[in-house]
């Protein structure tokens, strides 16, 4: 406990407690000897006088028997040791030890130095100086001289023992024991003592207990959930019970462990949806290297069409109109089987000529990556004629078509031929996907890129390994008589082309949703200027 805060102030309190109580006892006790001494004095000054007065009859009728007795008797009280009287001169007359009578004493002994230790002896003592503490080896003593003067009653009585002109008859010198006193006065002090011990001992009980209750638990109360919280247990409070110092450190701790616990399950958090987020950004990176090994894929595949459409477009042209020519010679002549047979040969060589030059046309317009006429542009405005030039097909199909057009939409800067082409190529494909009795709806929104277009069917959807591959050149999920899945990579490029993003939202059994962003800025002087 010594190492303690509590037994620091505990063992401080001890020391001050018993260097208080100790000089206090001693004052005491030193205090009480005083009075003691002064009181034994006084009552000895007394008996000095009880004394006399005792045997002042028998002094007036110098009847020297009756001194003797009255001295022996008072002997016998009072743990009286001795009483004689001494005449001037120092001889002893009358003492309750008889071999001592007749003994001269001298002016240097203890009883006589209050008289005679000046040049000319005293014929009188202050009640204070009549009495004497000596220390003897069988004990103290108290001396106690007193003056016998010749009054004048004395020397007028019939013993004319002395003349008128003595002062001083003699002296009378009582010694008592003090040993019952000096026993009360031990007692007195082993009393005091172990008053001021209990005192001690229990002021310093109050002590520790105050100090137990109100510094050493709550310290120790904080030290172990201080231990706990730095082994990890983060549920470690400390009881806020207290208004004082140790309250606001308690409040404090319980401040500091709810800051480290909410860190900590942040911390956990985190760590629990690292691989989450780590997935998550993966799948990003992912997305973003598709889009770009997308981009290079059409940029390639853009340059190869553009060159081949180039290099069979002209003839692909000249096989057309000649087998064009040929068929209309052949019906205005009358032809045998075989020539019919033939003509029939030279049509089918037109027709197929003629879906050669449909594919040259569609890769002439995938490879295109410049021209147009970038303008403000009404996007409401462009899905109108985008409906308009499709209905009649949807129709046909037996599908409808429903607008959802976002009013007061903004304006965004783009080529409105393009975007329209885009536009009826998503129709055309929607309602090619959905039966009979089916629903093709546009919306039009204002998004945080721009504005978007979003063309969706309530078809038979995609899986998504289809859907993956949607936006890549002669890619198709159709026969081979109705196209060579080219559209909706013009549809990619297009948005490429204007900066935007064309982005496809389906699963199987739920419909197919293409969503056009375009930013409302468009894709910058700087980009047209590299595309002319």
């Amino acid at each position: 406990m010594r190492k303690t805060v509590a037994g620091k102030f505990t063992l401080l309190i001890a020391a001050t407690l018993a260097v208080f109580f100790g000089l206090t006892t001693w004052l005491n006790l030193v205090i009480q000897e005083r009075a003691g001494t002064r009181i034994l004095r006084v009552n000895g000054a007394q008996l000095g006088d009880m004394v006399v007065a005792a045997a002042r009859e028998a002094m007036l009728h110098n009847d020297r028997e009756q001194i003797q007795k009255t001295i022996s008797a008072m002997a016998e009280q009072r743990e009286v040791e001795r009483i004689r009287i001494v005449v001037k001169g120092g001889q002893i007359i009358y003492s309750t030890e008889p071999d001592e009578v007749g003994r001269v004493l001298d002016t240097r002994e203890e009883q006589c130095l209050g008289c005679h230790q000046r040049a000319r002896p005293l014929e009188t003592l202050p009640a204070e100086d009549r009495a004497r503490i000596v220390d003897r080896p069988g004990g103290r003593v108290l001396g106690i001289t007193q003056v016998i003067l010749n009054e004048p009653d004395c020397a007028n009585a019939a013993c004319h023992a002395h003349s008128s002109e003595e002062s001083l008859l003699g002296v009378l010198d009582i010694n008592l024991r003090l040993d019952p006193y000096d026993e009360a006065r031990r007692r007195s002090a082993v009393d005091l003592l172990l008053a001021s011990l209990v005192g001690i001992l229990a002021v310093l009980g109050i002590t520790v207990a105050g100090i137990q209750r109100m510094v050493h638990r709550p310290v120790q109360e904080l030290i172990a959930e201080t231990d706990k919280l730095g082994h990890g247990d983060l549920s470690a409070r400390v009881p806020e019970t207290r208004h004082d110092e140790l309250g606001t450190l308690a409040e404090t701790f319980n401040r500091m462990a709810h800051d480290r616990e909410a860190a900590h399950s942040e911390l956990l958090s985190w760590a629990q949806t690292l691989e989450q987020r780590v997935d998550e950004k993966t799948g990003e990176l992912e997305r973003a290297q598709e889009k770009i090994i997308q981009v290079e894929r059409m940029a390639s595949l853009g340059r190869l069409a553009a060159v081949v459409a180039h290099e069979i477009n002209n003839p692909l042209s000249s096989v057309v109109t000649y087998a064009k020519l040929l068929v209309r010679r052949l019906q205005t002549r009358e032809l045998d089987d075989e020539c019919r047979e033939n003509l029939e040969y030279l049509e089918s060589i037109a027709s197929e000529a003629s879906r050669c030059g449909e594919i040259v046309a569609q890769l002439l317009s995938f490879a295109k990556r410049g021209g147009g006429e970038f303008a403000s542009v009404d996007i409401n405005q462009v899905v109108d004629r985008a409906v308009f030039l499709t209905k009649h097909k949807l129709e046909l199909a037996e599908v409808s078509c429903e607008l959802e057009l976002e009013e007061d939409l903004p304006t965004v800067r783009a080529d409105s031929g393009q975007i329209q082409q885009a536009l009826m190529a998503l129709l055309i494909n929607a309602g090619e996907a959905v039966e009979k009795g089916g629903r093709v709806l546009v919306q039009t929104t204002t998004c945080v890129e721009g504005v978007e277009i979003a063309v969706e069917d309530d078809g038979p959807g995609m899986d998504p390994e289809v859907a993956h591959r949607v936006f890549e050149p002669f890619f198709t999920t159709k026969d081979s008589s109705s196209g060579v899945g080219l559209g909706l990579a013009v549809v990619y490029g297009i948005m490429e082309r204007h900066g935007g993003s064309a982005e496809l939202t389906t699963a199987p059994g739920k419909g197919c949703r293409f969503a056009l962003v375009l930013p409302i800025d468009g894709p910058g002087l700087d980009n047209e200027e590299g595309r002319a």
